[in-house]
């Protein structure tokens, strides 16, 4: 059974302003497309500032850390940023599965 949710003007207006394109169905997977890019691009961002900030990939920080050779490494600092790297890394994993829907 398809069910069928009515699209409120406005919002489609609003989606037709942003896209330039008229039907629903494809503003809409084109605002989704466009904000899933912008969110992977902060997360990248985000990413990189870690790597900078550490001067290796994520991976090299699990293997150094399990050697005990990251500074500080048991510091709420430290595992914060490892946690917070963590879910950056899972959250962008997860955005280019999404990314693949809707190509």
């Amino acid at each position: 059974m398809i069910t069928t949710t009515p699209v409120p003007k406005v919002a489609l207006k609003a989606l037709t302003e942003l896209t330039g394109e008229p039907r629903f169905e494809v503003a809409l997977l084109m605002t989704l497309n466009d904000a899933v890019e912008h969110r992977l691009e902060k997360i990248n961002a985000e990413i990189l500032d870690y790597e900078q900030q550490y001067g290796m990939s994520f991976e090299k920080f699990q293997e150094q850390g399990e050697k005990e050779n990251i500074p500080n490494q048991f510091s709420y600092e430290v595992e914060n940023d490892y946690l917070e790297w963590d879910g950056l890394l899972s959250r962008k994993e997860k955005l280019e599965s999404i990314l693949q829907w809707l190509i």
